[in-house]
């Protein structure tokens, strides 16, 4: 398989599960424990309607990271530890913000992207398992081309 295929899929897979996985789960506390249904479709059913919503950013989220990352300069796979952690960030920066615009605070909604954006780029240097040629300089392949 390509390298920059692998590359691609190394973070694109983990994020649709975690955006799936935390917005269903944030779904459930909603509806079941804070009683959030639908009065006219009752917890069961919106449940599901609000289920498969987070089914749809999900999938919309895993091919977004996967294109992104396929046009990446930097060839090399993450270990897997990376792009968990690169994939358990997003999907609580999703649901984050996803919460903030059900509430109406689109203020908020900005506050929570723009503070997800900042711990990222600070904090992803201290992450192990960063690809090879990430850190501010192109790979050797790369190099050559310019």
């Amino acid at each position: 398989m390509n390298m920059r295929f692998r590359h691609a899929l190394r973070f694109a897979l983990p994020t649709l599960a975690t955006v799936y996985i935390l917005g269903a789960a944030w779904n459930a506390i909603d509806v079941f424990l804070l009683g959030d249904a639908d009065p006219a479709l009752g917890p069961a059913r919106t449940f599901l309607f609000d289920e498969h919503q987070w089914r749809i950013i999900a999938i919309v989220l895993g091919c977004v990271v996967f294109l992104w990352k396929l046009s990446d300069f930097v060839k090399t796979p993450p270990s897997w530890r990376y792009a968990m952690s690169f994939s358990i960030w997003l999907a609580a920066a999703t649901v984050a913000t996803a919460i903030a615009m059900m509430e109406r605070e689109g203020w908020l909604a900005a506050v929570i992207v723009a503070v997800a954006v900042a711990i990222w780029l600070i904090g992803r240097s201290r992450v192990p398992g960063r690809p090879e040629g990430s850190r501010g300089r192109l790979p050797q392949q790369e190099q050559e081309l310019r």
